[in-house]
């Protein structure tokens, strides 16, 4: 936390652990997780002063809350509130919207979108971020000028619409993967002598095998979940006892 020779104003001075709550509660509009971590470690006004987005990062607060709480804390500092320019739906927009966003109007790469989505960018995050706070985030200067530049676009697109993403399952990509490697298997059968065509059986368990292995701890939960709750086939969903704290090798095995 950075040191400040500055004295605060009054209002702020005064403020107990249960006021700057409060403050996040109804002007910030925190969630109260983010609000609760801030009376966890007794951040009273005289405190949060001094605050910068790194240390409101340290308490475990996602970047979008972090840069949200940060910029309403230079406004109150300033004597002033926060105002957006941009359309009110905008900042009632859920980090999913925004991820939509990002997708189909900034026409930034899905690994930059779930980055902000995971960080809890949500559309009162959004209008907050300036461009450090995407450098902050490890995208580069291109990509973070670039949404800014659609952000202030926004001023003149009320009627903005947001389609629904399609995200293709884990299942299905690791079905779409066994498939192609077996088409694969199958082209390469049609050269060879007849006396060596049944050596060429396709083994779908090194694909299936090669597939997990790929998958991040992210990726991984998410294909547990999809593996408990998957009724497109003859097989019956796995139970989530079996599945909970499993690596891609007991996976494989199961």
């Amino acid at each position: 936390m950075s040191e400040s020779t500055a004295e605060p104003p009054p209002e702020i001075d005064t403020w107990t652990k249960e006021d700057v709550h409060l403050w996040l509660m109804t002007e910030v509009k925190v969630h109260q997780t983010c609000a609760d971590r801030f009376i966890e470690e007794e951040v009273s006004g005289e405190n949060v002063y001094d605050f910068e987005k790194k240390d409101i990062l340290e308490l475990g607060i996602k970047h979008g809350p972090a840069v949200k709480i940060t910029s309403y804390l230079e406004k109150l500092k300033e004597g002033s509130q926060h105002e957006s320019q941009l359309q009110a739906c905008v900042e009632n927009w859920t980090k999913e919207e925004v991820n939509k966003w990002l997708l189909q109007h900034v026409k930034v790469d899905v690994k930059k979108a779930e980055r902000l989505l995971e960080e809890d960018v949500s559309g009162d995050c959004l209008v907050c971020f300036k461009k450090q706070d995407f450098l902050d985030l490890q995208l580069k200067s291109g990509p973070a000028v670039k949404i800014l530049k659609e952000l202030d676009r926004l001023k003149n697109k009320p009627d903005l619409t947001l389609n629904p993403v399609r995200r293709t399952s884990l299942i299905s990509r690791l079905r779409l993967s066994f498939t192609r490697k077996r088409q694969e298997k199958e082209s390469q059968k049609t050269d060879l002598p007849p006396e060596n065509k049944e050596e060429k059986t396709t083994n779908p368990a090194p694909i299936i095998k090669n597939t997990l292995d790929k998958l991040g701890s992210k990726d991984l939960k998410s294909f547990h979940f999809e593996l408990s709750h998957y009724t497109d086939s003859e097989y019956k969903p796995i139970p989530w006892g079996k599945l909970e704290d499993k690596d891609t090798m007991d996976i494989y095995a199961t």
